[in-house]
């Protein structure tokens, strides 16, 4: 039983744990500066709220593309480990470092770790592409009622009914 057991990598995991610190800390550094940029936007959509609109959008953007490159990368590792295992038959792939004991899978258990990792994969790559796509499909919808907005209120300046 001991043989199918695959020990622990301790230098992965400490470097495993010290880049988790290191996003934890980045994030709780930018917090502060991320309040404060909302809290200039929220003035400023008092004064000017379209270039308010813009700065949101923008900052919108670029999170979500964040997150959409951290989702495909993760879908494509998972992908590339569960070729790994189909190709091998067992999980962990040969050669793979783990950052705890894990227990060998091979045969019918292999397969099914590497369908499930396809699976997680797909979902992680189909989120992604939607939340790359999704601020510019709300972006074009705000654009719209905007456009509305401004239509029906020429109509009622004018005293005509809206038909």
């Amino acid at each position: 039983m001991d043989t199918d057991l695959i020990p622990a990598d301790k230098v992965l995991r400490k470097k495993v744990i010290l880049f988790l610190l290191v996003v934890i800390l980045a994030s709780i550094v930018l917090e502060p500066h991320f309040k404060a940029y909302m809290h200039q936007v929220s003035q400023l959509s008092k004064k000017d709220p379209e270039l308010a609109l813009e700065k949101t959008m923008l900052l919108l953007k670029w999170s979500l593309r964040l997150v959409f490159l951290s989702l495909l990368s993760m879908g494509v590792y998972l992908i590339v480990l569960a070729r790994r295992t189909f190709r091998s038959g067992q999980y962990p792939p040969p050669g793979m470092r783990v950052i705890r004991d894990t227990r060998l899978r091979t045969g019918n258990q292999a397969n099914r770790a590497a369908i499930s990792l396809v699976v997680l994969a797909s979902f992680l790559m189909v989120a992604a592409f939607f939340f790359l796509y999704w601020p510019y499909a709300f972006e074009k919808t705000l654009l719209k009622k905007k456009s509305s907005n401004e239509k029906m209120s020429i109509v009622m300046k004018k005293g005509g009914d809206f038909k």
